[in-house]
């Protein structure tokens, strides 16, 4: 049986420090290898070549929640199950 590994990191950050990690997860995702470190802790993770995207944001009072979630099996057969429709805008 596979060991269970976790990585948690949390700061506050400005968005151009936001904008920065997610250009590097881009890179990494197109890579097919994402390396988290912080704190002495360290993951590295290999995704397929589809992934499982959930975006889910809330709005409540003054307070604001974006939450980007992605999923993958890495024993999954990656190449069926493509689905998309989903845009983002600045």
């Amino acid at each position: 049986m596979a060991a269970n590994n976790d990585f948690f990191h949390e700061s506050v950050q400005d968005t151009a420090s936001i904008k920065d990690f997610l250009q590097s997860l881009q890179e990494a995702l197109e890579q097919k290898r994402i390396i988290l470190s912080a704190d002495g802790q360290e993951m590295i993770l290999t995704p397929s070549s589809l992934l499982q995207l959930s975006v889910k944001a809330r709005k409540k009072g003054a307070s604001n929640k974006l939450q980007i979630k992605i999923v993958w099996e890495d024993t999954v057969n990656s190449d069926s199950g493509y689905q998309s429709g989903l845009s983002i805008r600045s």
